[in-house]
């Protein structure tokens, strides 16, 4: 809530960020806008009991409120980060049941409602249009669903993401998926003396950890998938020789062959199961 000043006229303006759909919300903001406005008469009323204001019988004594006592008004804007398409509840209407409430006593019901602007799907035209951060910055998260889309959003401004600013990086690193990005991110400080990264190193660092990884990974898997390839022939062996000694009644080198590796390699050879 920041006070604003205008072509000669004040008014409060609340800016409410949210990431994810909240069922309650347009309560809560009138809530917030009550309390406000309370403190807002709370103040006028010590003025004028601090300037011992004149009370006409126009004005409200008992409440210390004159006629002309006027509250700065409060202005809302919901800035709605989510994935989700947010449908209800924009409205208080929207959180009650009216369905059976008659039509005249239907005008008696003060609505509430909210002002939200769904970040992600403000079309690209309207972006445009902007000149500041936030037009990269939106422009990555309507494509973070794609990793080639959003990775060619990259190399296409990478004039700017070259030396994007820390605090935009910051916003995208919490409202993407994109894995390692502050990680990966080197910051320096520019003429302005204001942080900077190069986004676009940092996606080629974080595909060069991917690559390495699943080279890892395919390592890894070849390797168990060799040992279990090497232990089922290994148990085929076995099985062949211990049938050839048995069956020769030769006990004493089956026993061997169990428990013993050499012995078992030479009557692998001996039996010409195995050769060399």
């Amino acid at each position: 809530m920041k006070e604003q000043d205008s072509e000669g006229y004040s008014f409060y303006l609340g800016l409410e960020n949210q990431d994810s759909i909240n069922l309650i919300f347009p309560w809560r903001l009138m809530e917030m806008d009550s309390l406000e406005y309370g403190a807002g008469i709370e103040r006028i009323q010590d003025k004028n009991r601090a300037d011992n204001v004149a009370y006409t019988a126009d004005d409200d004594f008992l409440y210390a409120y004159l006629k002309s006592d006027r509250l700065v008004p409060i202005l809302n804007l919901t800035l709605y980060w989510g994935r989700k398409r947010w449908k209800q509840p924009l409205s208080l209407e929207d959180m009650v049941d009216m369905k059976l409430l008659p039509g005249r006593l239907k005008k008696l019901f003060l609505d509430y409602r909210i002002h939200l602007i769904h970040m992600r799907y403000i079309p690209d035209e309207a972006l445009q249009k902007m000149d500041s951060d936030l037009k990269y910055v939106l422009g990555i998260m309507k494509r973070t669903g794609s990793k080639q889309r959003y990775e060619r959003y990259i190399w296409e401004n990478r004039e700017y993401f070259s030396r994007i600013p820390k605090s935009a990086l910051d916003v995208i690193d919490a409202c993407t998926n994109i894995k390692g990005l502050t990680e990966h991110a080197r910051f320096e400080v520019n003429e302005e003396g204001e942080e900077v990264a190069d986004m676009c190193q940092a996606l080629k660092e974080i595909v060069r950890d991917a690559e390495k990884k699943g080279m890892r990974k395919g390592r890894k898997q070849g390797q168990k998938r060799g040992e279990k390839r090497g232990e089922k022939r290994g148990e085929k062996h076995l099985g062949l020789l211990m049938d050839r000694l048995l069956s020769e009644g030769r006990t004493e080198d089956a026993r061997l062959a169990a428990v013993d590796e050499s012995e078992r390699h030479r009557l692998y050879r001996e039996c010409g199961i195995l050769t060399g």
